[in-house]
């Protein structure tokens, strides 16, 4: 695996597990948890950028909304 592959599956796993978090309101630890261990996964990567982490925490974010629209339709 190269390390950019890496670094996508980090923050992809970062975002998936924001959006989790934004969608089901999770206040358990075990949630908040995921989030905190891939947010430091990602902070660890060599590759990390600033720029990177801000688009995988948008992109949790518009996952969320359209989640949300998509249940407001239901």
């Amino acid at each position: 695996m190269s390390a950019n592959t890496d670094t996508e599956a980090l923050f992809r796993e970062f975002t998936e597990a924001l959006t989790e978090i934004l969608a089901e309101n999770a206040t358990g630890s075990t949630r908040r948890g995921r989030v905190a261990r891939a947010h430091a996964a990602v902070k660890k990567h060599a590759d990390y950028s600033e720029h990177a982490y801000f688009i995988a925490v948008e992109a949790a974010f518009t996952k969320w909304e359209i989640r949300q629209n998509a249940a407001a339709v239901r």
